[in-house]
């Protein structure tokens, strides 16, 4: 046994230079960020779209609670006297802000598989994903921007609101 442990040991080693001295990526490196980098755009993406979706959905209870607002208020106009429209032109502004959030262009997924497989079918596969990537990257993008507005929509929505239903406290 400490003959075979010996022989281990007696193993010279021999210092080789593994690393290329050009360090541009292999060819399996760059697919294996290429693949990585579009996992983690698709993670992004679907975080992305899970936002959205919260969101919308946050717009319409706003856009619900509007409604029965305004239902609350007509029916209540004789106890509010006749400062009861006052309310009125602030719930208008906060659900004209809620449905042009609600009618808002779709959410961009990248390009239709079936049309990116006719496209790039064809090519080399390294250079399919990174043009997957940028389409990605592209609609992410476009998606980032509508958001935003979305966020900021009901943003001001929210604030409108509150100011309506404050005045007739002052």
């Amino acid at each position: 046994m400490q003959a075979a442990c010996r022989r281990l040991y007696d193993v010279p080693i021999v210092a080789t230079n593994s690393e290329p001295d050009d360090l541009s990526p292999t060819t399996e490196e760059e697919s294996a960020l290429l693949d990585a980098t579009l996992r983690l755009s698709e993670t992004q993406l679907l975080a992305q779209i899970a936002d959205e979706t919260s969101l919308d959905g946050r717009t319409m209870g706003l856009l619900a609670f509007n409604g029965a607002l305004l239902a609350a208020d007509i029916a209540a106009k004789e106890v509010l006297g006749r400062w009861w429209w006052s309310v009125l032109p602030f719930l208008a502004f906060s659900t004209a802000l809620c449905l042009r959030s609600a009618f808002a262009k779709n959410t961009d997924l990248g390009p239709p598989a079936l049309n990116f497989y006719a496209s790039y079918g064809g090519n080399p596969a390294v250079m399919a994903r990174k043009q997957l990537l940028a389409d990605l990257d592209e609609s992410f993008g476009e998606n980032a921007t509508r958001v935003a507005a979305k966020i900021a929509d009901l943003r001001r929505a929210l604030g409108i609101l509150t100011c309506g239903l404050a005045l007739p406290v002052v």
